[in-house]
């Protein structure tokens, strides 16, 4: 036996078809998901021991819910797979199931349920919307002074985190994956054929695939290849009691409730209560040193030293809505890491710039996720393409654009805005503008009700004289319901000017340039002999029969471009076109009348808006 089978208790591999990078929770899922999905020639490989970051210390909450559509079906996937998953392994995973309800003491809290109500029947899971009675039946203890309804969802609770990723090695290893534990990844390089040496103390590994699944460890690894991935550790506290008489006489567990107006999640913890808060933006920590300095060496099992100071806003609050909580005596109190991304949500697939390199890092909720990402995750990297839309959590969705104020900024905004009222249309300023302004900005800023894509900053609706200004976001009808109603008709009925900076560009060249965007598009393309024209296309293009832009689209990097270039004439007299001689001629007649219309436009565009 080698001395490096001696150090790791088993013989290393020099090839492998997937290298997982990170023993979390994640990680060690998405290894049972390949094992079990039939590729056995799985590697992870972790820097110290399994659990070592965040998900050791979590609080391991487990939800049906989530208010966008398609996470729930992550959500629904792990829920699915802890339910089974002690029964396949042998291994106990410690799953409580008692239900939970997001409790509503404000009018408009009601409406954020209902709206979600609306939502819910998109996928099988059970959701209610339920009165007193029913939130008291499910949390006895709760004070019902203020509690107007909830949102109560079956089968939702918590998992002992340490627990579950055991069960999920042991399965990994029983379907063929290989565990190393002690092997920290020191390089990465990638290979002309693709592949990548991934380097460790004990050897390198030849991968066709690797995985970043490394928690808050995510930028450390990234920079091995030139990435600044953009994820941030955030303080999160919570609080255990001692055993709580009232708790303790209950003949069944307690929901795990959501106090959405405090900011705060409760749940029974054997005898005792569970408490744990989102702080304010204000007032909640990050640790950006480690995003400056790196993560210390050999930081792994450790926590941040307490604050309750910082948390007592929400604990007075807790007592108010759970009174037992004024006897309870604290048993321990838990403040840890937590990998945020600006957008809260994780970064999970294939990433730009380097081939076979994927990312399954910042799970603000990893717990919940870690089923339902490993399996989507294995399905994509197995089938070749994901089983399921998932773009809002795309790695990809940031860029150079991205920087570190921006990125601290926004994780601030999101960990306070935590349990903040979710409406549609929802818009969030913190950190911005970034980088990325067209040459416009500065002339319709103060005009417009500005949105956010892509770092872009764009103009959703115009002022006029009357409007109600500025981002007012309700359930029910809003102050841009009728201007946008304004802008709609005006591009009916006359001609409008739209600012399309966020949009891709795309050159298309070739001999058959017209035949493949003749059959890309919903709308036909014009004939050979009538070479220009100007139409509204989500990708906007050039080919040797098609001019969009007059603009030189070997400019378009440049700042002028990018600003005069965005602007895209469209009528809605031109989509009811056919593209018969008749109508080419109307057509023709149509395009110069908007280009004289045009003219006029950008000379007096302040008073089209």
């Amino acid at each position: 036996m080698t001395r490096i089978s001696l150090i790791l208790g088993k013989q290393w591999k020099d090839t492998t078809e997937t290298v997982i990078i990170g023993g979390g929770c994640v990680g060690v899922s998405l290894a049972y998901h390949l094992a079990k999905g039939g590729m056995k020639d799985v590697v992870l490989l972790e820097k110290s021991e399994l659990t070592a970051g965040s998900t050791w210390h979590a609080a391991g909450l487990t939800t049906y819910y989530h208010p966008g559509i398609n996470l729930k079906k992550v959500h629904y996937d792990s829920i699915k797979l802890y339910e089974s998953l002690e029964a396949e392994t042998g291994q106990a995973v410690g799953f409580h199931q008692p239900g939970s309800v997001r409790i509503a003491s404000t009018p408009v809290r009601v409406d954020e349920m209902k709206y979600q109500m609306t939502r819910t029947h998109w996928h099988v899971t059970p959701q209610f919307l339920i009165g007193p009675e029913k939130i008291q039946e499910l949390f006895p203890l709760i004070n019902m002074d203020k509690v107007l309804a909830g949102l109560y969802t079956p089968g939702d609770g918590h998992i002992d985190p340490y627990s579950l990723t055991m069960a999920l090695a042991a399965g990994a290893r029983m379907y063929g994956a290989q565990i190393y534990t002690r092997a920290p990844v020191t390089a990465l390089s990638p290979t002309a054929d693709g592949k990548w040496d991934v380097q460790t103390p004990h050897g390198t590994v030849r991968a066709n695939r690797i995985v970043n699944a490394t928690g808050f460890w995510a930028r450390e690894v990234g920079k091995m290849i030139g990435f600044e991935h953009p994820t941030i550790p955030v303080h999160h506290q919570y609080v255990v009691t001692a055993t709580v008489p009232e708790v303790k006489a209950l003949k069944k567990e307690l929901a795990v409730i959501r106090d959405l107006e405090s900011s705060y999640y409760l749940r029974q913890e054997r005898d005792g209560l569970l408490f744990g808060p989102y702080e304010r933006e204000d007032k909640m920590v990050l640790q950006d040193s480690w995003v400056r300095d790196g993560v210390p060496p050999g930081f792994g099992k450790e926590l941040f030293e307490s604050d309750l100071d910082r948390i007592m806003e929400h604990v007075e609050m807790a007592m108010e809505m759970v009174p037992v909580l004024k006897k309870a005596d604290i048993l321990n109190t838990v403040s840890g890491p937590i990998t945020y991304t600006p957008d809260l949500l994780p970064m999970v697939g294939p990433h730009r710039g380097v081939r076979n390199y994927w990312t399954a890092i910042g799970f603000g909720y990893g717990i919940i996720h870690v089923g339902g990402i490993g399996k989507f995750l294995s399905d994509w990297i197995r089938n070749g393409e994901p089983p399921y839309d998932l773009i809002e959590c795309d790695p990809n969705r940031y860029g150079k654009w991205t920087d570190v104020p921006f990125m601290c900024a926004k994780a601030r905004e999101s960990y306070g805005f935590n349990n903040e009222v979710g409406y549609p249309k929802e818009e969030r300023f913190a950190g911005r503008p970034t980088s990325r302004t067209s040459g416009v900005y500065e002339l319709l800023k103060d005009k417009a009700s500005m949105g956010f894509h892509a770092g872009w900053e764009q103009p959703h609706w115009f002022y006029k004289p009357g409007d109600i200004t500025g981002y007012k976001p309700s359930f029910r009808r809003i102050n841009w319901f009728n201007p946008v109603g304004r802008e709609c008709k005006l591009v009916m009925e006359k001609v409008g000017v739209i600012d399309l900076t966020p949009f891709g560009k795309f050159i298309v060249k070739g001999k058959d340039s017209h035949r493949l965007l003749d059959r890309l598009f919903a709308n036909t393309m014009p004939k050979v002999e009538h070479n220009y024209s100007k139409c509204l296309l989500f990708c906007c293009c050039r080919c040797e029969y098609c001019k969009v832009y007059p603009q030189d689209f070997d400019h378009f990097n440049s700042h002028h471009y990018a600003s005069v270039a965005q602007i895209v004439i469209f009528s809605g007299h031109i989509n009811q076109l056919q593209n018969s001689r008749m109508v080419i001629q109307e057509r023709d007649r149509v395009i110069k009348e908007l280009e004289e219309k045009v003219a006029f436009l950008e000379a007096e565009v302040r008073t089209v808006f």
